[in-house]
């Protein structure tokens, strides 16, 4: 999946210009591929089955929304996943108002979603390895803070630097938040309430990145703030993690 991602994301820019097809022709290329995709799945319904346990899911949610963990899980979930919306849909963006064309913001992004695969492969399994995962979280927001601070400062150069921080982070992070799913549940059904109260809750908080990020752009006419928003992201994101890297099972 992240692979995909990262080519599509160098490739687009090149595939509408050097053929003609515009951005609209560009986006209906990775559309044949996506129902392609769905072709080959339909196969699968047959073969879903549906589970007989008795498990008493409102029951369930009613007792993690009592948990603290069970929201700093989730809440870091939406604070990563917003973080990377807000790079997937603003970072060439960004790098073009630094002077660059294009296609290179274009691979920029791509980079970031390349590095992001090394993290989501990387952090998970140091993560996996011990009981507490505290010192992890805060290794990876201090990194991230690097990467976010490279892209404030223009005149330090290095974009491809400060890009594949932020890539590995943002992999690293998501796959992250997935574990600790795993990592604080006692028993599947457990596991499985919790990943749907994490990606919800999470999702919901996520989907607010770009556009807030976005209208401070539009109010302030810079980058400025809206790149200190990713600070404070990052500081709450290190609350939560903290919280869910705390050993201890939901």
């Amino acid at each position: 999946m992240a692979i995909g991602a990262s080519l599509a994301a160098g490739i687009s820019v090149p595939l509408a210009d050097n053929t003609n097809l515009g951005w609209r022709g560009s986006l209906a290329v990775w559309a044949i591929l996506a129902f392609i995709g769905f072709l080959v799945w339909i196969p699968q319904l047959s073969r879903i089955s549906i589970s007989d346990q008795k498990r008493n899911y409102k029951a369930a949610m009613k007792a993690l929304g009592k948990a603290p963990k069970a929201w700093k899980i989730a809440f870091f979930m939406g604070l990563q996943s917003l973080t990377f919306y807000v790079i997937l849909a603003w970072l060439p963006a960004i790098i073009q108002s630094r002077g660059y064309d294009a296609d290179y913001a274009g691979w920029m992004l791509s980079l970031s979603q390349a590095t992001g695969i090394l993290g989501s492969i990387i952090i998970p399994l140091w993560a996996g390895k011990t009981t507490d995962q505290r010192s992890i979280v805060i290794i990876l927001m201090l990194v991230e803070s690097i990467g976010v601070l490279g892209l404030l400062l223009p005149s330090l150069g290095y974009i491809a630097l400060w890009v594949s921080l932020i890539g590995f982070v943002l992999g690293g992070t998501f796959g992250l938040a997935l574990l600790f799913i795993v990592l604080r549940s006692k028993d599947s059904d457990t596991a499985t309430e919790l990943s749907g109260m994490a990606q919800s809750i999470g999702y919901m908080v996520a989907a607010t990145g770009p556009f807030i990020f976005g209208s401070l752009f539009d109010f302030t006419g810079g980058w400025t703030y809206s790149l200190i928003l990713l600070f404070v992201v990052i500081i709450l994101k290190m609350y939560m993690g903290i919280g869910a890297g705390k050993p201890g099972k939901l």
